[in-house]
């Protein structure tokens, strides 16, 4: 076993635990054992902090089997779902609606963060750029993230595409593995804009990461819904409202609002499926609903 999963499998057992139980004996409806996967968002080491406070708080209240299953990747988080090799995964946006097409209403969404409900996501370029609009990227290069990224690739192809440019043909794509290597790309001079997350981009300004006077946002896309916790319909009923409700409360609990400061949220609300219907829009115009 490699020491990132030794040092996660504690979290996610806390995890699994409050996420199953919250507070009442719900044990005769629920599984024995909760199998958790999430598509990694940053390194396997910065996920185990982020989710610590909330395994250590988990740990003192509740008692449940779980096995963590790892994922490097969306489309292996989808896997796990899909093949019943984990019963709760977080995917993101575009990951959610290609497993629902893949699968149909067998896929049930439950809880997301509130702010993945009002998601943007950023073009940003040196603040002595001549870049001002979308339309004056034609003919430059962009760093994008990751494919299977709703915020740093599928959300800003859409606007270049309602900006009347062709993502693949009117300006050269800069790989990047994630939103901090955009952002390196742009700073670096290897990409003359970039693409990213709103939020991961406050964040990074936020932690003095970013110069906010050597660097600039010229467009923000209109709001859509990324993140949700995601099941498959035949979990037991009683688990999903386990789940469902223990994420709910968090936000009351004693240590709940450290913990969900960790998991950069605010609160965590339900998911609605027609949420999705800016993100499921943009999937079918570049050809990823497949």
């Amino acid at each position: 076993m490699s020491t990132w999963i030794r040092r996660i499998a504690p979290v996610a057992r806390s995890l699994g635990t409050a996420l199953l139980l919250t507070g009442t004996a719900l044990a005769a409806q629920a599984q024995s054992v909760l199998r958790v996967a999430m598509a990694p968002e940053t390194t396997p080491a910065e996920q185990a902090v982020r989710f610590e406070p909330l395994g250590q708080f988990l740990e003192t209240r509740f008692k449940m089997r779980v096995k963590w299953v790892p994922v490097a990747s969306e489309a292996f988080a989808v896997r796990a779902l899909l093949n019943r090799e984990a019963d709760l995964v977080w995917l993101n946006g575009l990951s959610y609606v290609q497993a629902v097409v893949r699968a149909g209403d067998r896929v049930v969404p439950l809880v997301q963060r509130e702010e993945d409900q009002k998601a943007r996501s950023v073009f940003i370029t040196k603040a002595s750029s001549s870049i001002k609009k979308l339309p004056d990227l034609k003919g430059r290069t962009l760093s994008l993230g990751p494919s299977a990224s709703t915020a740093e690739n599928l959300m800003p192809r859409s606007a270049l595409i309602a900006a009347k440019l062709r993502p693949d043909a009117d300006l050269t794509a800069v790989p990047a593995a994630n939103a901090a290597a955009v952002v390196a790309a742009v700073v670096a001079g290897q990409a003359e804009a970039g693409a990213l997350g709103l939020a991961t981009w406050e964040r990074l300004v936020a932690d003095k990461q970013v110069d906010p006077a050597a660097l600039k946002v010229f467009f923000t896309t209109p709001v859509y819904t990324d993140h949700t916790w995601a099941v498959l319909a035949d979990l037991p009923e009683g688990s999903r409202k386990a789940i469902t409700g223990g994420m709910l409360v968090l936000e009351a609990v004693k240590g709940g609002r450290e913990i969900l400061k960790a998991q950069r949220a605010h609160r965590y609300t339900e998911t609605k499926d027609a949420g999705y219907a800016a993100v499921r829009a943009a999937a079918e115009q570049t050809g990823q609903l497949q």
